[in-house]
């Protein structure tokens, strides 16, 4: 995993933490934290060119609230394998079920 940014600041809009994590196919994932600095309210996992998972933050675990395609449609999709090692890497316990 390496770390792109880190930043502080206090506006929900503004992503307080952005890494990229490497991914077994090779890919890079990109995973952004929003919210604010005590309570991580969002996680955002994207690949490029590919999916994106959106995650609401409950405590200590992730929620998925919706999967958007490479056109940004809604669409249903299982969770790939490599999602929660990546949810737990921003220091979460893991994914709700």
């Amino acid at each position: 995993m390496s770390r792109i940014a880190t930043r502080s600041e206090s506006n929900a809009t503004n992503p307080l933490e952005e890494i990229a994590v490497d991914l077994p196919d090779g890919r890079t994932a990109r995973v952004e934290i929003t919210g604010l600095p005590t309570n991580r309210a969002r996680v955002d996992v994207r690949v490029p060119n590919g999916r994106q998972w959106i995650f609401g933050v409950n405590g200590d675990v992730a929620g998925l609230v919706m999967v958007l395609n490479q056109n940004g449609q809604r669409i249903d999709d299982e969770l790939p394998a490599w999602i929660e090692p990546v949810i737990q890497r921003t220091g979460l316990e893991g994914i709700d079920s």
